[in-house]
């Protein structure tokens, strides 16, 4: 049951913006930063960031995200939903959405299967629709905490993922390929160096290849530095770089972000 204090938390999170450094746009949506722990219980984290720029130009841009976990035991349940929306001279440049439902089983404290389903959509990448089915195996490899304030963790995962991509035509040559339906093989190395009450850094490597065309595939490294202020209200610093080796012909093959937003957790 979620008190008073937790609903009042929840509000003020949708009501703070702060700043945003840049922003570009990301197939590969990383998840991991969002809970670090596997706490039992009902967990709930918001995010809310955006910038405006006035006079030559009129742009705003706002990002945002709502995400709830749940742990009973050996089973961990994530909704996951985040968005963004670019607005120049009061006309919409681009908008992305995306919702993830992952399931995980824990086999014991260093093991686990996982699966999933993703819905997204990102006019920047001119994604209609990317609709992800998949599931996999991962293992925790380090865990080490020195004292009680300190926490040092690797996991390493491997699966495979069914990939439905519709794109926007709008621009594209009419002869290029605009509907895919993708199975991928699907990798990931997480690191998290936890000071308990300071400061947690999360180190993320995702890596997806096509298994019918090996010089198809896509890799997101991001790295996020989580300042805690107090015990629900943390500042998130993100570098995020990402490649596609098979991008559509009319955009760039990597993009590299920084964002800079609250973060809220109850």
């Amino acid at each position: 049951m979620i008190s008073i204090n937790q609903l009042q938390k929840l509000v003020y999170s949708i009501l703070i913006i702060s700043i945003t450094i840049a922003s570009s746009a990301q197939s590969i949506v990383n998840t991991e930063k969002l809970f670090t722990t596997n706490d039992e219980g009902l967990g709930i984290s918001s995010e809310l960031s955006g910038s405006s720029i006035s006079g030559n130009a009129s742009v705003l841009l706002l990002e945002y995200g709502l995400n709830f976990s749940y742990k009973n035991n050996k089973h961990y349940l994530r909704l996951l939903s985040g968005g963004e929306n670019i607005n120049e001279d009061n006309e919409e440049v681009s908008n992305s959405l995306f919702t993830q439902l992952r399931y995980n089983y824990f086999i014991n404290e260093k093991s686990r299967f996982f699966a999933f389903t993703q819905i997204q959509s990102n006019a920047i990448l001119l994604l209609e629709q990317r609709l992800l089915v998949g599931g996999g195996y991962r293992l925790n490899l380090i865990d080490i905490k020195k004292d009680t304030s300190v926490r040092y963790e690797l996991d390493m995962s491997a699966g495979i993922m069914q990939e439905k991509e519709v794109l926007n035509r709008t621009n594209l040559p009419p002869d290029e390929k605009y509907n895919t339906n993708y199975t991928r093989s699907i990798f990931s190395l997480v690191g998290i160096v936890d000071f308990k009450n300071k400061f947690t850094i999360v180190n993320t490597t995702y890596f997806q290849q096509y298994l019918g065309n090996f010089q198809d595939y896509r890799l997101l490294n991001e790295t996020n530095l989580m300042v805690q202020i107090n015990k629900w209200l943390s500042i998130s610093i993100d570098l995020e770089y990402r490649f596609d080796s098979e991008p559509p012909s009319i955009l760039k093959d990597r993009d590299f972000n920084t964002n800079l937003g609250l973060v809220f957790n109850m």
